[in-house]
């Protein structure tokens, strides 16, 4: 293939990509990685990552570049030879792709390279190419594998599990760790390492299996839940993707701040914030009604919540028969389902819909027709992956499940009824929830995936059933985005398979993940909530992030609703039990905030640096909701069983010579006009006379 030679002529241009006889380049003002190749052998390799603003190299000699093993044989950049590479310039961000040749015959690797504007991340994604007679086995996947050190291999500290928990090298990551920070203390430097692949297939190793080497894809073959995928003749591979942020600071916490977020705001793909009009609050009928809901009780709900301007009306589980065949319970809604959802929106709301993805009741049409479809265990018996339970009878929400494989013309069946649904109902949001591949809450990796392979399913063993389902999840909410525009998915935890579970590739794909239940009522549930919060939102955007089960009418409710508005206000409960003065304050609230998202768009914002405290019940915690970029947004503060009435909070995120007015909307008073600088280094000081109490202020560039 002809050897593209690329010129960059732009001196002004602050993305770089250049080409020598042995090298390619490709970098901004703030990193840039180079790669070295020979034309007469076989080598394409990282040499230079470089961190320009302290002008450090962290790339070691050795380095491999990628792994696969493509059927049995290991394949990496050093021994494929360099073919081809093309730039692209679009808008703010440039792609580099290489080509190269691999030791089999016509299968060929892609690597794709991408920088953005002037943040220092470089990111990755790998293709393989059969055009080949013969179909291809694909296992043992690292998008990134090089040797690789911030500094050096000492005093290295690894900030995992969403960048809430501190270990020492060696480092193996699992399906929590979506980015892992490598932080060298006494340099003051570090790197942020993202892994894009879904649910469980995760892999992050940091000098886990070889000294030096860090690698960055999905998990082995002979790991659990391992990558396993099928190439066939004409095919391409396209894996998930991976990146490197690379920062100095010498406060680790900056490092998911600032350029970070910026990152994971503008480029990374989150599909929320391609989405023109989200709900700012939502309610969900699951708790206290589970599935006993019906035409007259989802009415005087609505007549409750729309006085208090509520956004989505989530109509949960029980609105059908059976589970699967999703027919409308006529004895529930004599009027027909879709009578109840015009009734809502007449109310001003949009309306919700919850579905199974892959659970269905055992003796709904689409089991009995087709069990073939359902995912069988090691004993080759259909199997409820939900929750393992082996009773056959009932129709409630849990009752008799059995898992469909999303890798079987099930697929189709699901796609063709929940748009189905989505056109006659006019619904704007689905709820797609319950198992598809493992259990949330069952931990026994051999009690995952499916073990049997027919004609009418796509992968050949069991190793390949997990890439092809979530492939498939994946594709199918894809799908309805494509065909339903403006539509929001939300795939809660249990049907990623794992409790708490969230990651990118799921909010590249969904538009939120239903990611707990907390059902405790004040305090417990409200810092619980703050928790998750907090343990997340250092690298998931929080407002992604749908956390269920507080009651809107429980009687300490202001403490409740201040702790879910700093992330996602998602309230459930019974409205019809709403006295006036919580009916004024939701109104009252829910309007401000609508107003403040209005012009601020806060909720794509969340920082914490090293300011706030996980939450606990003896401390004050809080996060800033600050556009950086607009310079306006709210500030959260709580008090829980503290001793002391007031602290000084530092705001970092502001700029030195602007001035800034904090209000409180609660008390309808200006609390003073300061300067950037007097914030970010005097701070503000916080009032909080009463425990178990909060305090949300607005603050504003004048």
């Amino acid at each position: 293939m002809k050897i593209h030679v690329l010129l960059c002529v732009l001196l002004q241009c602050s993305l770089v990509a250049r080409s020598q006889t042995d090298s390619i380049t490709i970098g901004n003002k703030t990193v840039s990685r180079k790669f070295y190749f020979r034309r007469d052998s076989t080598g394409f390799v990282t040499k230079g990552f470089i961190n320009k603003a302290v002008h450090q190299n962290y790339a070691n000699p050795k380095t491999e570049e990628f792994n696969i093993h493509i059927n049995d044989s290991l394949l990496n950049g050093l021994n494929c030879w360099y073919l081809d590479h093309s730039v692209k310039d679009s808008s703010d961000t440039k792609t580099l792709t290489v080509t190269l040749r691999t030791p089999l015959p016509d299968v060929y690797i892609q690597l794709i390279y991408e920088i953005y504007a002037d943040l220092p991340v470089v990111r990755k994604q790998l293709k393989v190419i059969n055009s080949s007679a013969a179909g291809l086995a694909l296992t043992d996947l690292d998008v990134e594998s090089m040797d690789f050190q911030v500094v050096d291999k000492y005093l290295n500290e690894v900030y995992y599990n969403y960048g809430s928990n501190l270990t020492r090298l060696p480092f193996k990551g699992d399906y929590n760790d979506v980015a892992v920070m490598l932080y060298n203390v006494a340099a003051a430097q570090g790197a942020i390492f993202g892994n894009e692949a879904p649910g469980v297939l995760k892999n992050t190793d940091i000098y886990a299996t070889i000294h030096g080497r860090l690698q960055i894809g999905m998990r082995h073959i002979k790991e659990t839940f391992p990558f396993s995928a099928r190439v066939q003749p004409g095919e391409t591979f396209t894996s998930p993707k991976t990146f490197i942020y690379v920062f100095s600071s010498p406060k680790w916490q900056e490092g998911f701040e600032g350029g970070y977020k910026e990152f994971i705001r503008k480029y990374l793909g989150v599909s929320l914030y391609s989405q023109k009009h989200s709900p700012l609050f939502l309610y969900d009928t699951w708790r206290p009604f589970e599935d006993a809901i019906d035409e007259k009780l989802l009415k005087d709900c609505a007549n409750k919540l729309s006085a208090i301007g509520t956004d989505l009306f989530i109509i949960d589980a029980g609105w059908y028969k059976y589970s699967g065949d999703f027919i409308p319970d006529s004895s529930k809604f004599p009027h027909g389902i879709k009578a109840t959802c015009d009734y809502i929106r007449s109310k001003g709301m949009q309306v919700g819909i919850w579905f199974t993805l892959a659970s269905v009741n055992a003796k709904s049409r689409i089991a009995l027709q087709h069990p073939d479809w359902i995912v069988k265990d090691r004993n080759g018996k259909t199997t409820n992956l939900h929750s393992m339970a082996v009773y056959t009878d009932g129709t409630a929400w849990g009752d008799a499940l059995k898992t469909m494989s999303l890798g079987s013309p099930y697929y189709d069946y699901i796609k063709n009824c929940i748009s189905t649904y989505i056109k006659e109902l006019g619904v704007t949001y689905v709820k797609l929830d319950l198992s598809m591949l493992l259990s949330a809450y069952v931990y026994q990796p051999s009690l995952t995936g499916d073990y049997e392979t027919n004609s009418s399913k796509t992968y050949r063993d069991h190793a390949s059933s997990y890439w092809v389902i979530y492939q498939r999840c994946m594709q199918l909410m894809d799908s309805l985005h494509k065909a339903f525009p403006g539509i929001l998915i939300d795939c809660t935890f249990e049907t990623w398979g794992r409790n708490n579970v969230v990651d990118y590739a799921l909010l590249e794909h969904a538009d939120y993940d239903w990611v707990a239940n907390i059902e405790f009522a004040r305090p417990i549930g409200a810092i619980s909530i703050r928790q998750m919060t907090y343990d997340r939102a250092r690298v998931i955007p929080n407002s992604t992030l749908l956390i269920g089960s507080q009651y809107i009418d429980y009687v300490n409710y202001k403490y409740t609703y201040f702790s879910l508005a700093a992330g996602s206000l998602v309230m459930l409960g019974d409205p019809r039990k709403l006295t006036p003065g919580q009916l004024e304050f939701y109104n009252k609230w829910n309007n401000y905030l609508k107003r403040i998202e209005q012009k601020y768009q806060y909720s794509q914002y969340f920082e914490l640096y090293d300011i706030f405290d996980r939450p606990t019940d003896n401390n004050w915690d809080g996060c800033y909701r600050i556009n950086t970029e607009k310079g306006g947004g709210l500030m959260f503060f709580y008090r829980n069983n503290s001793l002391d009435q007031r602290r000084t909070f530092r705001i970092p995120c502001l700029l030195p010579e602007a001035r800034y007015k904090i209000f409180s909307f609660g008390d309808g008073k200006t609390l003073g006009t300061f300067t950037g600088k007097t914030l970010m280094e005097e701070g503000f000081t916080v009032t909080i006379p009463s425990t178990y109490t909060a305090q949300v202020l607005t603050i504003e560039k004048e």
